[in-house]
């Protein structure tokens, strides 16, 4: 729990290259990441997914950059970031398109959900395009759960706590779908379920 993590990772894509990375962060004081991936080759295509799971007073900070460099490539980032407690999540990603990278195909999105009025989340989404004929976008967003949803729930007879569980497990799933292997999904959705009967104790 008291842990400290730190990571870099670099990769440049070839043509028809295929990139699938995902991160978990459930674990640790402080854990940061940074990631660089640069498009070198045609019709490649890189799908990099992450969640964090926070709680008491943990710190979590990814960084990400992704530079198209060439034609015809297609990326999708989405990290979805569960806080509680005094925990802080962090994401700053970029998105660069060069002028010479015509038809590309880029989307972005972080996410953040906050379960106690202390916990906080700072994102910072960045598209820097210098091409004509692209499709790109990012988002972000932060909020508390969606009290409709809760509402919704509890009127069918589920208590409150699970009913928050539920829309936190569904929260944290759709980053998981990043996940191509039926067991390795599987386990993920695992971890989250017992770090989210951890904190209903």
């Amino acid at each position: 729990s008291e842990a400290v993590h730190l990571s870099n990772f670099e990769v440049r894509m070839g043509e028809r290259a295929s990139l699938r990375d995902f991160t978990l962060i459930e674990g640790g004081r402080a854990t940061r990441q940074q990631g660089f991936v640069t498009f070198e080759g045609e019709h490649a295509e890189a799908r990099i997914g992450g969640a964090y799971l926070l709680g008491g007073s943990q710190h979590a900070d990814t960084r990400l950059v992704v530079d198209h460099a060439v034609p015809h490539c297609t990326s999708r980032e989405l990290f979805k970031c569960v806080m509680d407690d005094d925990a802080r999540g962090v994401f700053q990603g970029k998105v660069l398109v060069r002028q010479k990278a015509q038809k590309t195909d880029g989307k972005q999105s972080s996410h953040g959900l906050l379960l106690s009025p202390t916990a906080e989340f700072d994102t910072k989404p960045e598209l820097e395009i210098f091409a004509d004929d692209v499709v790109c976008g990012h988002g972000a967003t932060s909020g508390e759960l969606n009290e409709d949803h809760l509402f919704y729930l509890r009127a069918r007879g589920i208590p409150e706590e699970e009913a928050k569980s539920l829309l936190i497990g569904a929260f944290a799933a759709e980053a998981f779908d990043f996940v191509e292997n039926d067991a390795v999904r599987d386990a993920l959705s695992g971890l989250a379920a017992s770090w989210l009967a951890r904190r209903r104790k």
